[in-house]
């Protein structure tokens, strides 16, 4: 529906793009018939106004045609309409009028000529007197202040019918400006003079009143409005200003004509820049592009109206079109090229997007580093206000200015999802072929993230892990091993005193102590067992989980099934297994008291380790002790993974897969 809305505001502003250009095509005729320039009859300022306050106009209603943004929207538009259609017709009525007087350089008059010049006399006045009266109300949210600012809605209206009234009622040649039509001529409505002298007071008072309301509108929302509201406002308040300084000085100087035409300018940008630098209607970036279009046909228009002035007066007026069409179409063709860029980036250009965006992935940091830079260069190649990457459903970088997601695009690394690109504008069709051939760039970097992210948890992990075995290594030293150290020192000093007085006694003792030295011997080869226990190095993980399961014997039958063609598993692999099989036979014994365990081991790519018993189970919920923590560390440690099944009946399944690539 949107897309729908804008083809249409586009064929609207074209229209308004071609009164324009149009009426400009016919100057070189009329200067040749000795009409006064487009600049000094006021029709360069409607041409300006027209396409200032329509383009822009058009875009707001596109988007909010039904909203309060699209009432001021509306007015726009209806501002840039009317001196669009007013421009025209006093350009085809001045064409006709003047060729059509006898001895005048050939032609004839144009049908309708006459009445077109006369609806030129009035539609200005609609379009002057809406923007210092409706449009200061109802800005910047299409509403007025409150209910008690109807009158002056009220008065606005009045002030702006009467005073078109009193135009449309007034004689075509009333309008004060020399030049513009042959001797004697009256045009249609000759004998009337407008409205009565009576109401000429009270339409001054009304007009007067509706645009001093209008401004105390904007003194009345300033003060009662946030900070935000008030930026907007002044903005349109420094434009207003400018405006008036740029009306004084078309009145008072003689080249005041240039500066009225310049008059026209202030409001539409500064309501632009309300639009784009502070958000207003969340319409920034479509206003900016409205803006950037509109610039681009402006200064179209004032190229074409000087090429067409300049060779007028040299060539015919036929030759002098086909000239300025020759001149101005490889000009436009190079602007147009040049605003597409600005507005829509390299959408157009697929080799110059993926060269900036290789560049930007070759020399990037850290893989954060790179994601933000990837980001915010898809969003410079693509000119979107927002852009970020999703990786497990949540963002982990962006660019621009947080909005609504119009696009998600997904990413795929060998085949396999590894995020998605989020844009906050809907592209054109012909984009998405763009945004295919830049995913999978993009997803490079969500990979590289993804495995710096992996590669800092597991150096993590392996920190924790390392400190927990200091920990251990430092309670057996200093709880176990240095007790018993100190005690055989202070054993050793009895001995000693006791040779030469009790010779028996001594050696009672020297025997005790040989004993407890025996005793400390075995606990320092458990420390060093425990670090790599000796029978993985003899007789293999499955020779280890063996003999492992004969050590329960008594309260434990555990078998052992492991297929004859187990590969040489690495290292860190086999201290893992056995290690959690170590746990898992623990745990059924102390807690599960099961009678029975089963130890399976299978290799593919990875290590698979079931052990199932008969027990209790651990209960509901589960318990997570140190020793299931412990379990679950060393299979995360080698990027594996810890599942323990237990349901309400006996039994508890442990399963445990561990990489064999790590």
């Amino acid at each position: 529906m949107k897309d729908r809305s804008v083809r249409r505001a586009s064929l609207v502003g074209g229209v308004l793009v071609a009164l324009v250009v149009g009426s400009l095509a016919v100057e070189p005729r009329l200067r040749a018939l000795g009409v006064t320039g487009i600049v000094e009859r006021f029709d360069a300022f409607r041409g300006v106004a027209a396409l200032s306050f329509g383009v822009p106009g058009l875009f707001v209603v596109s988007q909010r045609p039904g909203g309060p943004a699209g009432r001021v929207g509306w007015v726009m538009v209806f501002t840039g309409a009317a001196q669009a259609v007013g421009l025209a017709l006093g350009t085809y009525g001045l064409l006709g009028i003047n060729q059509g007087v006898e001895g005048g350089v050939g032609g004839g008059r144009l049908p309708g000529d006459d009445w077109a010049m006369w609806a030129s006399n009035w539609l200005w006045m609609p379009a002057y007197l809406v923007v210092p009266t409706v449009f200061l109300l109802i800005f910047p949210d299409g509403r007025l202040p409150s209910r008690r600012w109807r009158p002056a809605l009220v008065a606005a209206l009045v002030a702006i019918g009467a005073n078109t009234l009193d135009w449309m009622l007034r004689p075509v040649p009333y309008e004060n400006v020399p030049g513009l039509f042959p001797d004697g001529y009256a045009g249609v409505l000759a004998g009337l003079r407008g409205l009565p002298d009576v109401l000429d007071g009270p339409v001054v008072a009304c007009t007067a009143g509706a645009v001093a309301a209008a401004v105390a509108s904007l003194a009345v929302r300033y003060r009662s409005s946030g900070e935000e509201v008030r930026r907007r406002l002044q903005w349109v308040v420094a434009a207003a200003l400018i405006t008036v300084a740029l009306a004084g000085v078309a009145l008072a100087a003689p080249w005041g004509a240039g500066a009225l035409v310049l008059a026209a300018v202030p409001l539409p940008v500064a309501v632009s820049v309300a639009i784009v630098a502070h958000r207003l209607w969340d319409l920034d970036l479509l206003l900016s592009r409205a803006l950037a279009f509109g610039a681009l046909s402006v200064g179209l228009l004032i190229m074409y109206a000087l090429v067409a002035f300049t060779l007028g007066g040299i060539v015919g007026a036929g030759v002098s079109a086909v000239l300025v069409a020759l001149v101005v179409h490889p000009l436009y063709a190079r602007v147009l090229a040049a605003a597409n860029r600005l507005v829509y980036g390299d959408r157009d250009n697929p080799a110059r997007a993926l060269r900036m965006l290789g560049t930007r992935l070759s020399g990037a940091g850290v893989p954060g580093e790179l994601l933000d830079q990837m980001a915010a260069e898809v969003g410079r190649v693509l000119r979107v206000h927002y852009v970020a990457v999703e990786e497990s459903g949540a963002v982990v970088a962006s660019w621009g200015r947080p909005g609504e997601v119009a696009e998600s695009v997904s990413l795929l690394h060998r085949g396999e999802p590894v995020g998605a690109l989020l844009l906050g504008e809907r592209l054109r069709p012909k984009d998405h072929r763009l945004v295919g051939e830049l995913a999978p760039h993009v997803a490079v970097a969500v990979h590289a993230h993804r495995l710096g992210a992996d590669l800092e948890r597991s150096h993590g992990r392996m920190l924790a892990a390392r400190q927990e075995e200091r920990d251990r290594l430092l309670y057996e030293l200093h709880d176990g091993l240095g007790p018993n150290l100190a005690a055989l020192a202070l054993q050793t000093d009895r001995a000693r005193r006791l040779v030469d007085t009790d010779p028996a006694k001594a050696k009672g003792v020297m025997d005790e102590l040989s004993r407890r030295i025996r005793a400390t011997v075995e606990d320092v080869r458990t420390i060093v067992n425990d670090l790599r226990p000796p029978p993985l190095d003899d007789l293999g993980l499955a020779g280890a989980l063996a003999e492992l399961g004969r050590g329960f014997a008594g309260d434990l039958a555990v078998d052992v099934e492991v297929p004859p063609d187990l590969p040489v598993l690495p290292p860190p692999v086999e201290l893992a297994a056995y290690r959690i099989a170590a746990e898992a036979l623990t745990n059924a014994v102390r807690h599960a008291m099961a009678s029975r365990c089963t130890v399976t081991l299978r290799a593919t790519d990875t290590l698979e380790l079931r052990v199932q018993d008969d027990g209790v189970g651990v209960g509901a919920p589960v318990r997570r002790g140190f020793g299931l923590a412990s379990m679950r560390r060393r299979s995360e440690e080698l990027n594996g993974t810890f599942e323990l099944v237990t349901g309400s009946g006996p039994g508890t399944l442990l399963l445990v897969r561990l990489p064999l690539a790590a």
